[in-house]
């Protein structure tokens, strides 16, 4: 198998910018080839030069592909893994950026063969705007890239993710796929669904027209998600459902909360405030740091991707994913419901 090209399917706002950030290392050896359903998006991504050619099947997309990287909405990916699974080379490594991790690890499983590697990713950056023409290299710098490798991966491909995840500035977190949708839907999920709730609540008022006149910062930053790609949005409610009812649940309970607050007015609504005030400047203050598996180092940047089709001495992390295989874990669904407030009773 070639080991010297990167394939990437789908070339719009994360896909492009994933090739942005490696096309633009200094003395790469490897050649960056773009498919898309919408030629004229992997056409802009070329000329951009996120991508160094631009093919128009998925057979010649993956062909000596030693890295396949889906950039499209979960759903289309689905469609992709199932379609592709006859092309890809034995020992190819797979990954994704879907917004969602726990269908699209079970659909690997069902559709790819076992000679195949597949690990489930989700880098924490993005934008409003979508689009080849709206992606820049340094899209990931600092951003956490989740991380969910199939029991069935090699080190060698956990080996490869890594170094691209580093390569591109992302700091790596390994988490359960269930664990992650449950999290993704209170902390990106539910953001998207009050974004367009709050747009879809006053521009449907009978004041909008002056209202609008009067919408500053606030307004248009609250509502910046509310103009993010429908069908992605689309996607990620039909494959996280249930996470994000349960957090809308909870966010009409928080509502509700603050009006009673500010129907008995004064004290409870500064305190309140206040509060919550003081619990955000500490989050922003002291971020939390990375969780990886117990004695794993990550790579360093410096080295990650001469390492990228390289197999690197990750034999901690092969011992940790050989235990997922023997033993697949469930998200300990008591501490679960503890951690995000979860009545038995809903």
């Amino acid at each position: 198998m070639a080991q010297s090209r990167i394939t990437i399917i789908g070339t719009g706002l994360i896909g492009t910018s994933i090739g942005l950030g490696l096309a633009k290392r200094e003395g790469r050896q490897y050649e960056i080839i773009g498919a898309d359903r919408d030629r004229s998006s992997a056409k802009t991504a070329k000329k951009l030069g996120a991508i160094d050619k631009e093919v128009g099947s998925l057979e010649e997309a993956v062909e000596g592909a030693g890295l396949v990287i889906l950039a499209t909405p979960v759903m289309a990916a689905r469609q992709i893994l199932q379609d592709a699974a006859k092309y890809f080379a034995a020992g190819v490594v797979i990954t994704d950026v879907c917004s969602t991790k726990a269908d699209i690890m079970r659909w690997a499983q069902e559709f790819l063969p076992e000679s195949v590697n597949f690990i489930g990713g989700h880098p924490m950056a993005g934008k409003e705007k979508s689009g080849p023409d709206a992606a820049t290299p340094d899209l990931f710098k600092g951003a956490t890239w989740a991380m969910t490798p199939s029991p069935r991966a090699d080190e060698r491909a956990v080996g490869v993710v890594l170094g691209l995840i580093e390569s591109l500035g992302a700091t790596a977190l390994y988490i359960d796929p269930s664990e992650h949708d449950q999290y993704a839907a209170a902390v990106s999920h539910l953001p998207l669904v009050v974004s367009v709730a709050l747009f879809r609540m006053v521009r449907d008022s009978q004041g909008w027209e002056d209202a609008s006149l009067l919408a500053g910062p606030g307004f248009r930053d609250l509502t910046r998600l509310a103009s993010g790609d429908p069908t992605m949005s689309r996607d990620i409610m039909i494959t996280n459902r249930e996470a994000v009812l349960h957090w809308i649940t909870r966010l009409q309970t928080e509502l509700t909360t603050i009006k009673e607050a500010i129907q008995t007015g004064h004290e409870p609504v500064y305190d309140l405030f206040r509060s919550t005030q003081f619990d955000r400047d500490t989050f922003i203050a002291n971020p939390p740091e990375r969780r990886v598996p117990e004695g794993v180092a990550p790579p360093s940047a410096q080295d990650a991707m001469g390492r990228l089709f390289v197999g690197g001495l990750y034999d901690k992390l092969k011992e940790a994913t050989d235990r997922l295989s023997a033993n697949p874990p469930k998200p300990d669904e008591a501490k679960l419901k503890r951690e995000l407030g979860i009545d038995d009773r809903l």
